[in-house]
């Protein structure tokens, strides 16, 4: 349990091991420290955050994660499916995960996003914080290859980020992934690995609106499409302009 709970930390970039001490990070003191935006997790904001850091992450990619979100061509999927779909995936990185590895990875995602109240949890058993957002859905059943039914699962668009949540993200994909450039495509950030527009779900009209209300940089047609434009490189995602002065 102790070893899960310091995996989820590192991996919502909340704290890190230090010298033998664990010490919050900027983000974790930002949100959770002493004099956090959101100590007690009660804003919809840092839900979507906490998604945003799971999912984006270009150094240490969740393997699940980045499969389901980032590189399958349909947006539903079985657990058969998924277990396919990961072998091979993991073949065509050099490694050999076992069945039950990967069956493990798929149960930890789906639980990430579905409520167990359904699902024959205890009474006292904890929800997640990606539960609310609404971002994957149950989609009936439907036939495995050995004829067996068994439940299927879709990514939806159903929970919208706030507007503020996606210019953090815009800006956050454009200095980790796109660093020391001034344009960046709109198909990039409504398509690419890592993007707000894959992450959040948020369709690629809903991205055009939002970089055309922004102040952070341009918004030009180009080829048919679009290109963001600004001056310098991006710096980063701003956390204050995020939630504002207030802290709760």
């Amino acid at each position: 349990m102790l070893k899960a709970l310091r995996f989820w930390i590192e991996v919502f970039d909340v704290a890190k091991a230090d010298r033998g001490h664990w010490v919050l990070t900027p983000f974790g003191e930002a949100i959770f420290g002493p004099s956090g935006y959101d100590r007690y997790l009660e804003r919809v904001e840092t839900q979507w955050l906490m998604q945003w850091k799971v999912t984006s992450e270009p150094e240490r990619p969740l393997f699940v994660w980045r499969h389901v979100f980032f590189r399958r061509n349909r947006p539903d999927f079985t657990r058969t499916e998924l277990l396919g779909e990961l072998h091979r995936e993991s073949r065509l990185a050099g490694y050999e995960h076992s069945d039950v590895t990967l069956k493990q990875h798929i149960d930890v995602f789906l639980r990430s996003y579905l409520s167990t109240a359904h699902d024959g949890a205890p009474e006292d058993a904890f929800d997640g914080p990606l539960i609310e957002l609404s971002l994957i859905r149950q989609a009936g059943r439907r036939p495995s290859e050995d004829g067996r039914h068994e439940p299927a699962y879709a990514l939806t668009a159903r929970g919208r980020a706030p507007a503020r949540v996606v210019e953090y993200a815009i800006l956050e994909f454009w200095s980790r992934r796109r660093t020391d450039e001034t344009v960046l495509t709109l198909h990039d950030l409504v398509f690419a690995e890592g993007s707000p527009g894959a992450t959040f779900r948020v369709q690629e009209d809903q991205i055009r609106a939002h970089v055309l209300d922004s102040k952070n940089y341009s918004f030009r047609i180009s080829g048919g499409a679009g290109a963001v434009h600004r001056e310098t490189p991006s710096p980063g995602g701003n956390l204050a302009g995020l939630y504002g002065k207030k802290r709760i």
